[in-house]
């Protein structure tokens, strides 16, 4: 068994950086994501700087978009167990302001929406 960091979005997302594990994926579907899955973070997130990275990913896809969506999952991959999500939470993009907030238990998914902020 081996934990995965999933990414679907609603728009396609880029390739990012080298720092994490990123692996392109054909889109596809996993219960419980709104949108096709397109990453996986091969062993997950867990350290301080990998979180951080991951929230810096995160905010540059989605700066030239006024509104989206992006999804992030921690999963177990395994031949035993079906992918699918347990939990559900959403935030705002603005909202996020530690990168330990996309620090996920197995099975929860977080939604990430981008908004115009009124002023």
């Amino acid at each position: 068994m081996t934990n995965y960091y999933y990414l679907a979005s609603d728009q396609k997302l880029g390739l990012g950086n080298a720092s994490l594990d990123f692996v392109e994926t054909e889109p596809w579907m996993i219960p419980g994501f709104d949108y096709p899955v397109q990453r996986e973070i091969f062993n997950g997130v867990e350290k301080e700087w990998e979180l951080r990275e991951l929230l810096q990913y995160i905010r540059n896809y989605t700066a030239p978009h006024k509104v989206c969506s992006v999804q992030v999952a921690h999963l177990i991959n395994s031949n035993l167990v079906e992918l699918s999500v347990q939990k559900k939470s959403s935030l705002q993009l603005h909202e996020i302001v530690d990168p330990k907030q996309l620090m996920l238990q197995e099975g929860h998914m977080l939604t990430i929406n981008k908004v115009p902020i009124s002023q």
